[in-house]
């Protein structure tokens, strides 16, 4: 059969289900994009085992069938001369020929019979919960930074999805920094279920949403947990570690606290990372007179810089990694923030102030390297 269409959208399609397909496998057909030709639509589908990522395309044929497709066909659409394209697909031996102004390529792709992703349930309207994109997207970005990338203790390489009534909590960790939202919506009604999601699958959720309130239909089960929007269906498996409760780890009160301006205090640890050194990065944070000082002294010379801030409690010196601060003042928007001290050795709470379902807190380094 000739599929003849925009060669723009066919490659957007298939830079979209890219996102899935393995760096690394010992399963031959998971390499390839499973492509699909119904009445009304072409299907994309690819997974790597632990995601998979469906887009479907308006389209009107009046043939069908299924194909593997080369993942060299990514590329190739990428930089395609024309703006249509023609694709023959012969489905008895899976040969596929791409045309278009003097461009012709013709690839060899392989039986879908046997590809996995077709074991992944979709998402329906009817049995899901809804989340507007946007609000997603932000719950996603205030914690995902949070969570470890290191293998040796995988529990913190996920996301923690806590489901109650009608509340979502995300939260993240690397044991070194936590990061907590919750969000309620009076349509949820949940039953109460936690669900762990690995954190470099949610990154590349992160990468698909958008920044409006179109809707995203949402479900889990007992192995994975399933997005649609738009024309996506994002399907991952969940991590089966058993997450630790950090409750504990939040103390109840603070000794100090301080409101500041958001964007200033960025841009004074933006200036602190200049000359900051060693593993952890750090800057010596100084709270006296409500007048929060930064410091830096390392072996390529010294900052200090200070602004007002309002301060209730005592005075404060310690020191934090740059890093840990930067990932926050990035991922928020909020004009100011709230920092909560509780002693020279113990935690620092970040808060929106005018936000309550947000927490983020990081340790102080005991020992500057």
């Amino acid at each position: 059969m000739r599929i003849t269409t925009h060669s723009k959208r066919f490659y957007n399609c298939l830079e979209t289900v890219e996102k899935a397909l393995p760096l690394r496998t010992t399963v031959p057909l998971i390499n390839y994009i499973y492509f699909e030709v119904n009445a009304n639509e072409l299907v994309f589908s690819s997974t790597n085992l632990e995601m998979a990522l469906k887009v479907k395309m308006d389209y009107q044929s009046s043939e069908t069938g299924k194909v593997l497709l080369p993942s060299k066909i990514i590329d190739i659409m990428r930089y395609f001369p024309t703006e249509e394209v023609n694709i023959d697909i012969n489905w008895d031996n899976h040969r596929i020929d791409i045309s278009g102004g003097s461009a012709h390529f013709n690839l060899l792709g392989s039986d879908p019979q046997d590809y996995p992703v077709t074991s992944f349930s979709e998402v329906a309207e009817h049995d899901s919960y809804i989340i507007d994109q946007k609000k997603l997207k932000s719950m996603l970005k205030s914690v995902i930074f949070a969570a470890s990338s290191e293998e040796t203790r995988p529990a913190f390489n996920g996301i923690l999805f806590s489901f109650k009534d009608d509340q979502l909590t995300l939260t993240a960790s690397d044991t070194y920094r936590l990061a907590i939202k919750k969000e309620k919506d009076e349509k949820w009604a949940f039953e109460e279920k936690k669900c762990l999601v690995p954190a470099r699958v949610m990154r590349d959720l992160l990468r698909l949403l958008d920044d409006h309130e179109e809707r995203v239909f949402f479900k889990f089960d007992n192995n994975s947990i399933a997005f649609m929007f738009d024309s996506n269906h994002f399907i991952s498996r969940l991590l089966e570690e058993k997450y630790p409760d950090v409750s504990g780890v939040i103390p109840n009160t603070y000794q100090t606290r301080a409101v500041i301006d958001r964007k200033v205090f960025e841009n004074i640890i933006n200036r602190a990372t200049l000359l900051a050194e060693g593993k952890n990065q750090a800057v010596n944070l100084i709270l006296k007179d409500s007048q929060l000082e930064a410091r830096v002294i390392s072996q390529q010379g010294r900052m200090d810089e200070s602004i007002p801030v309002e301060q209730n409690g005592e005075c404060i010196d310690l020191y934090v990694n740059t890093r840990f601060v930067i990932d926050l003042l990035k991922a928020t928007e909020e004009k100011n923030i709230i920092m909560d001290f509780h002693g020279d050795g113990g935690p620092i709470i970040f808060r929106h102030v005018d936000n309550q379902n947000y927490l983020y807190l990081v340790l102080p380094i005991k020992k500057v390297n």
